[in-house]
């Protein structure tokens, strides 16, 4: 139709099906909006190299069935471009074009602090706990943790993200996902809440002088870190959450909600045993 980047196009036809082929590059989110709500299915394709807005607008918000597909799904593929595709697996300076092109799976934004992540069930047979950053101006932010120390993974969850809230509305999003008996880490930066909350909850100020963020950031980056797919908000964290000053250690002061809850309670499980050793 012609209508790409052109939202005046988008109001006119309806139709039964819609397909949008890779809509990542062609239309803005106001255009596909139009388009969608005047379609009886829609089909859309993407490279997925980075987040765009169908994981922050289209996936937490509409019914969907999300298909992943690669090279492997192909048996017609040629056989010169198999090759040059497997040639790059296994090589660290196309791992990103591997994860994307190669395995179909969401890529990262370069210089990303966080590469080593990737989609997938969070293990429920480990011992888990919560993270919670205050917000203030900006989102309260809640994550369920649990860290497998031997095998270097940290599973995480999503459970708040959310601005503008009462102490009220705060107690009563975090008691929709923690019992009495579930611990809380918390930031210790406002000290108020945390004893209102403690009348209700297991919950305990973060002890920021165990290490500094850079130092925890460091710890956290030999992990492998595995996100439910449902933690959109989370996703887009690890995916824009960049170094400010990487030679000083100093990551910017955005896209780290949840993952300053996740740092805290990452923080608890592992004092006084991987700080000792790494500080040696």
């Amino acid at each position: 139709y012609g209508v790409e980047g052109n939202i005046a196009m988008a109001h006119g036809p309806r139709r039964d099906i819609l397909y949008i082929n890779e809509c990542n590059r062609k239309i803005t989110y106001e255009v596909f909006d139009q388009l969608f709500s005047r379609s009886h299915i829609t089909f859309l394709d993407f490279n997925p190299d980075q987040e765009f807005w169908l994981h922050d607008k289209v996936i937490p918000n509409f019914p969907h069935v999300l298909i992943k597909s690669n090279f492997l799904d192909n048996p017609y593929l040629p056989e010169n471009e198999l090759r040059n595709i497997l040639m790059k697996k296994d090589k660290p300076e196309f791992a990103n074009w591997w994860k994307v092109y190669g395995m179909g799976e969401l890529g990262k934004l370069e210089g990303a602090i966080f590469q080593n992540w990737e989609y997938g069930e969070f293990d429920k047979s480990l011992p888990f706990g919560f993270g919670l950053d205050f917000g203030y101006n900006d989102p309260d932010a809640m994550v369920k943790i649990a860290i497998d120390q031997k095998r270097k993974i940290i599973y995480w969850q999503q459970k708040i993200y959310k601005e503008g809230n009462s102490f009220n509305d705060l107690k009563q999003l975090v008691g929709t996902h923690c019992n009495r008996n579930d611990q809380i880490i918390a930031d210790a930066a406002d000290a108020r809440m945390i004893n209102e909350l403690k009348k209700y909850f297991n919950i305990k100020p973060v002890n920021k002088n165990i290490a500094t963020v850079a130092e925890v950031i460091k710890l956290m980056q030999d992990y492998k870190h595995i996100i439910t797919e449902d933690s959109s908000d989370l996703v887009k964290e690890f995916n824009n959450y960049l170094w400010s000053d990487k030679k000083a250690g100093i990551p910017i002061d955005a896209f780290n909600h949840l993952i300053d809850a996740g740092r805290y309670k990452f923080m608890e499980t592992i004092k006084g045993t991987s700080y000792q050793k790494w500080n040696g």
